[in-house]
């Protein structure tokens, strides 16, 4: 409940909604339902507490985490996830794309004034032609911006975002799931077999169990990278249904 509260009180628009402040709180999710079943006195004071959180730029803070560590995810994984992508897909070499495809994507970008390599340019020098791809993506992002707001891509850029930013936390996630477990239990032994509390605090148990399976399993490489080529291949796509100024 305190959750929703806060995403009501928040200002922020779709994409920190769902891509920065969304990933952030899954992080602490365990250890909140471990204070709401553990601590119900604690939690009340909590959703108490929320808008003065909210003044205080916690949830601002926690938004701004998410990003940052999906920021330095994209930088450590430079070439395969985010703007390179697009810069890939553009690339003669690539087979991801159709060719006559391709060849759309080229003839509208030229048809704007940016160069790209030929076939023979590319291959002659790769990294020039990387560069040149990656400005083509980069004008292209801002081309349609505008349009962002109202189309399919801004759903895949948040598909992606959140992606990445989940997979940034995830170190942060399973230290705070270990922690929720292993505090879970010792509440539980605490408790005693006659409490009215054993089987929530069992049945908590196997949830964040499951939780930390599905962060170490589901939240991967690959789950960013094909939302990565998906918004990329979107993105790209804007060029055969360019956005008015």
């Amino acid at each position: 409940m305190a959750i929703d509260t806060v995403l009501r009180e928040l200002n922020f628009d779709r994409y920190d909604r769902n891509a920065r402040l969304r990933p952030a709180l899954l992080v602490v999710l365990p250890a909140l339902v471990l204070i709401a079943l553990w601590l119900p006195k604690v939690w009340t004071l909590f959703g108490a507490l929320t808008s003065l959180l909210v003044a205080c730029g916690v949830t601002f803070l926690l938004a701004q985490l998410a990003r940052e560590r999906g920021r330095s995810l994209e930088r450590r994984w430079r070439g395969v996830i985010g703007r390179e992508h697009t810069a890939i897909l553009l690339s003669h070499a690539s087979m991801a794309l159709a060719a006559p495809t391709k060849a759309r994507y080229h003839a509208f970008l030229a048809s704007k004034g940016l160069v790209l390599p030929t076939v023979e340019e590319e291959r002659l020098n790769r990294a020039k032609a990387h560069e040149l791809y990656r400005s083509a993506g980069e004008w292209l992002l801002e081309y349609t911006r505008s349009k962002a707001a109202i189309s399919l891509l801004l759903d895949e850029n948040i598909s992606y975002g959140f992606r990445r930013n989940l997979m940034g936390l995830k170190p942060i996630a399973l230290l705070i799931l270990v922690l929720a477990v292993v505090g879970n239990a010792i509440l539980i032994y605490l408790a005693g077999p006659m409490s009215k509390m054993l089987w929530p605090g069992i049945a908590l148990e196997v949830g964040l169990l499951a939780a930390t399976c599905a962060w170490v399993w589901m939240i991967n490489k690959a789950f960013v990278v094909d939302a990565s080529l998906a918004y990329a291949q979107r993105l790209l796509a804007q060029c055969d249904a360019p956005a008015t100024s």
